[in-house]
């Protein structure tokens, strides 16, 4: 992984039990693991769509029609 600042490894992935805390902070570090153990084309593809949400809830709260992607 050149280039790339990974934090996680896919064996900590395997160990956290989504049952074992079910706090803001434990469900936004699987989101974060889970993200950084994509490939680099499909994280791409995550941050396209996310950006995509937010400028449709920007319109949507400015009071304009969302344009479809």
């Amino acid at each position: 992984m050149q280039g790339i600042a990974y934090f996680s490894r896919s064996s900590d992935i395997a160990q956290m039990d989504s049952k074992a805390d079910p706090s803001d902070e434990a469900q936004g570090l699987r989101l974060v693991r889970a993200f950084l153990s994509l490939p680099p084309e499909k994280r791409g593809q995550v941050i396209a769509f996310v950006e995509d949400l937010v400028r449709a809830h920007v319109a949507r709260d400015d009071g304009q029609e969302a344009a479809p992607t």
